[in-house]
């Protein structure tokens, strides 16, 4: 007999993890969902929020560490996680708000989040 379907302590062990598991995933998923408006497999929401505002995804291809550096006007700095677990850096020359974030994709790849003007 299947361990899942066992009523001994084993297959209760097992249905249970089996159970958390689900519950998790869904919450997870739900939550990005309503927070991010993403769901948790992709790497690309359109918009971000960050330093008491939302950043929405610049209309550009996605840009390589030294164009990033580039338009941010200095080096990167981690700032939060995105979504999917992955570093959205910027550069932060004073405490002010940046204009720009940029969150890492690939091994050399951002894409560009720009504040919107509220």
């Amino acid at each position: 007999m299947s361990p899942i379907l066992a009523s001994g302590r084993a297959g209760n062990f097992l249905r249970s993890l089996l159970i958390i598991a689900v519950l998790v995933l869904t919450m997870r998923t739900a939550y990005l969902l309503w927070f991010f408006h993403t769901p948790a497999w992709t790497s690309r929401p359109h918009d971000i929020r960050y330093c008491g505002g939302w950043y929405e995804r610049a209309g550009t291809p996605d840009v390589t560490g030294s164009q990033a550096r580039r338009t941010a006007g200095g080096d990167l700095k981690a700032v939060m996680r995105s979504p999917v677990f992955r570093p959205i850096t910027t550069h932060r020359p004073s405490s002010a708000c940046p204009q720009y974030l940029f969150a890492k994709v690939g091994k050399d790849v951002y894409v560009t989040y720009r504040a919107t003007d509220d």
